[in-house]
């Protein structure tokens, strides 16, 4: 509809009915809109320089709708939608934001299926202007260099080996200076939480006054009444080691920590949205770390780093517990075996579990470390504690499990001491103190030595006897014939 039209035809003279004729519209609405434009000429004349005047004068008609009442949204469909709403916020305090919420659709059908005759755009256009009475404010805040750092959890889905997993993201990010830092785990657990804190604390080389969490379970123990909130032991002890404090926003409120939440998903789109399959957890660490390296350029983390707190020495975190040693000198973790020296068969032995390495202490002394093993049923075995059990029994060295889980060892011992396990172990016991792969070197080089010298045999010990024997004579049969 052409308002400029309407006011030209009304100001050509034209009547009412023969506008609406024409423009195929209600003459009431031609009256209407010509009314309303010489009432708004007569404001601006009596107030040039006003701008709503200006305003009302170009501006579309308005109506009056104040007075129209709804025909079919009735006092009964709102009472029951405000009874809908309140349920979804209920709901929404005990699962969290967007935890199977109810959408203005799911309302409407729920609305309608109940025996309600009301449209989907009415029941719609009413949740949203509820939802928006309560619509929040919030202050923008400001912090300084070295004061506040923020850290979340977030999930990323990845195809490592073939082999498609969620993996967790945490994410450590620095409001004052824009700097971001993250890295993949296999899981959120406590020791994965208290390992992300150290090794980010390395990375910037100190220690912020401030870190702020969510509700996770790594930080709350347990809710006291309906405010207070009791840290998780481990955290204190971290706060405690390190020198800061913890700070724990309000429950479902992401905004009072919104640099991590928004850090988060930036981080996961722009490292891995376009590259998703690698052939390693560790490639994938990689990706995201030269991505972090660029992400972190405008960042401002260098000055920051003169504001942060001394960072002493680095927070171990370890599960202790105590295992028997198995008559095949194994300890059992988690449905994995490990090696502990033979001397120890039949010993209680303490063992600190780390998030990927584990350390056998007997005694109070530290006997030896390996690496976890991810799986089940698997063995992690050091042929070195073996040595003193296989020096006394060198025939039960050629089909042993500790042989066989080294394969490189393994093919060394088949090509050239099979038909000696005694020199073989004498071998490894001579060269313990060396990393395996040099023990290989070294066995390979001795062997090659000894075969060489089999090409001109030195003589035994009977043989030089007898030559000595022979010569004694012979000297003696001179000596008589000279006489």
């Amino acid at each position: 509809m052409d308002k400029l039209t309407i006011i030209r035809l009304k100001e050509a003279g034209r009547s009412n009915r023969s506008i609406a004729k024409e423009l195929g519209i209600n003459r009431k609405t031609v009256g209407h809109y010509w009314n309303q434009h010489l009432k708004n000429l007569k404001v601006l004349e009596a107030a040039p320089d006003s701008l709503a005047a200006k305003d009302k004068l170009v501006s579309a008609p308005t109506y009056d709708t104040t007075k129209r009442s709804p025909r079919k949204y009735t006092p009964e469909i709102d009472k029951r939608l405000d009874e809908i709403i309140l349920s979804e916020i209920e709901k929404k305090r005990q699962l969290g934001p967007h935890k199977q919420r109810m959408t203005a659709i799911g309302i409407f059908e729920l609305i309608q299926s109940e025996g309600f005759d009301i449209g989907r755009s009415t029941i719609t256009a009413h949740v949203r202007e509820k939802l928006n009475r309560h619509k929040e404010a919030f202050i923008k805040q400001q912090y300084a260099l070295g004061y506040r750092v923020e850290f979340d959890f977030g999930e990323v889905k990845l195809r490592i080996n073939n082999e498609l997993k969620t993996y967790m993201l945490a994410v450590f990010s620095a409001p004052a200076s824009g700097y971001r830092w993250a890295k993949l785990y296999e899981s959120a657990n406590q020791q994965v939480f208290l390992d992300a804190h150290t090794r980010f604390f390395n990375q910037v080389s100190g220690v912020y006054e401030t870190v702020v969490y969510d509700n996770m379970r790594n930080v709350i123990k347990k809710f006291v009444g309906r405010n207070e909130k009791e840290l998780n032991d481990e955290l204190v002890k971290l706060a405690l080691f390190y020198g800061f404090t913890p700070v724990v926003t309000n429950a479902f409120s992401g905004n009072e920590k919104g640099h991590v939440e928004q850090s988060v998903k930036h981080i996961r789109n722009k490292a891995f949205t376009k590259v998703y399959a690698f052939d390693s957890l560790h490639s994938a660490q990689e990706h995201l770390d030269a991505m972090l390296v660029n992400l972190n350029e405008p960042s401002q983390i260098d000055e920051e780093r003169r504001y942060l707190a001394k960072k002493y020495s680095d927070f171990e975190h370890s599960i202790i517990s105590t295992h028997s040693v198995s008559k095949y000198s194994f300890i059992s973790l988690g449905r994995n075996f490990y090696s502990v020296p033979d001397y120890l068969v039949g010993k209680e032995v303490t063992v600190k579990k780390y998030l990927s390495v584990l350390r056998v202490i007997y005694q109070g002394n530290f006997i030896c470390e390996h690496q976890l093993i991810q799986g089940k049923g698997q063995y992690q075995i050091d042929i070195k504690h073996y040595l003193k059990t296989l020096s006394r029994k060198p025939k039960a060295l050629e089909h042993s499990l500790v042989l066989q889980s080294l394969p490189d060892l393994y093919r060394c011992f088949r090509c050239y001491y099979q038909s000696e396990p005694k020199r073989f172990i004498q071998l490894l016991e001579a060269n313990q103190n060396k990393p395996l792969p040099e023990i290989i070197v070294q066995l390979r080089k001795e062997r090659l030595l000894t075969r060489d010298s089999t090409k001109h045999p030195l003589p035994s010990k009977a043989v030089d006897a007898a030559r000595g024997q022979v010569q004694a004579y012979t000297q003696l049969h001179l000596e008589r014939s000279s006489r």
